[in-house]
């Protein structure tokens, strides 16, 4: 078009006789290579003719071949896109014993992050494409669609995994996930978001396991924090940086062979394994720093701190 404009102004002038100016060019070139020609700006000039006819059928075919190119492109991202929503539906298929999180906010982001330092398999549910971009580049497996729906959660595993987490933004769509995921799976753990005191209750009877409210940790961090700042930041660092270290519950089942044991040589405490912090009863009594001859009874969650391997072997020795 840049050349047709420069002949019809350059060489056109010369050629013609009449003098063509940019707009003339302009206008020359358009209703050539729209095929529209409703008429010759000026008399052409036989050369004139030639150049617009070839000019003209040029044109044709490079718009042709523009149009195709942008067809393709735009097939091959949806088809590209399609191919990675296959390909991660059928990862999430293989994974048992996930977390699923049901919105990338910015609660949603902390908790998959936690998850994966922790080394633990996570999928994501959101229905907001823009806040799925970051993930694009991950190996975190999504879902975009409503968590409401129980299309999406069967999508994510929600039969097979273990916890779930209810982060979106409004108390009404956290209560009907946890409710659809309760149906789908009476075993699963759930944990939920509760953005007014009123609603805890409701998703508590809903099937919610844990229901948090990140107003009322918040002003309970910000009190502890003014009150005991060491003391929050060494459990920021134990349950939130620490690379290798960390704080688990660990609870006695009934096959256990902990059970009517004491602590010292029965796995529980010995040199170099995990720190018992506190046992936790069945009636939920708080017993903090157990002595070694403090005996384990069935449903005993034991608050341990440790490394990983530390952890494990406590986990081994509990949970055989």
């Amino acid at each position: 078009m840049i050349g047709a404009l420069l002949f019809y102004v350059a060489i056109e002038t010369r050629l013609s006789g009449t003098r063509w100016s940019l707009t003339d060019g302009l206008y020359m070139v358009v209703l050539t290579i729209t095929t529209i020609g409703f008429e010759e700006v000026h008399p052409l000039s036989q050369s004139g003719r030639l150049f617009t006819t070839v000019f003209a059928i040029t044109g044709v075919v490079l718009l042709a071949f523009a149009a195709r190119s942008a067809a393709s492109l735009l097939v091959g991202q949806q088809l590209s896109a399609e191919a990675q929503r296959r390909r991660r539906l059928r990862a999430v298929r293989q994974m048992t014993d996930h977390y699923i999180v049901c919105g990338y906010g910015r609660m949603g982001r902390e908790a998959v992050h936690q998850f994966r330092r922790r080394g633990l398999p996570v999928v994501v549910i959101e229905q907001d494409p823009a806040a799925l971009e970051p993930l694009a580049d991950t190996d975190v497996p999504f879902i975009e669609g409503n968590a409401t729906q129980d299309e999406y959660l069967r999508n994510a595993g929600a039969e097979r995994a273990r916890c779930l987490v209810a982060a979106v933004g409004t108390d009404e769509d956290n209560l009907f996930i946890v409710l659809s995921a309760r149906l789908l799976n009476p075993n699963l753990s759930i944990v939920a978001r509760a953005g007014q005191e009123a609603t805890v209750d409701k998703l508590r009877r809903a099937g919610a396991n844990r229901v948090l409210s990140p107003y009322v940790l918040g002003g309970r961090h910000l009190a502890a924090a003014a009150v005991e700042p060491g003391v929050v930041d060494f459990l920021e660092v134990v349950m939130h940086e620490a690379a290798d270290a960390e704080i688990v519950a660990v609870t006695v089942p009934a096959n256990s062979p902990v059970i009517g044991q004491p602590m010292l040589g029965s796995g529980v405490m010995e040199e170099g394994s995990a720190m018992i912090l506190a046992v936790i009863a069945q009636d939920n009594q708080l017993h903090t720093n157990p002595r070694p001859h403090t005996t384990v009874k069935l449903g005993d969650r034991l608050i341990a701190m440790g490394n990983s391997e530390q952890l494990s072997r406590l986990k081994r020795a509990v949970q055989p």
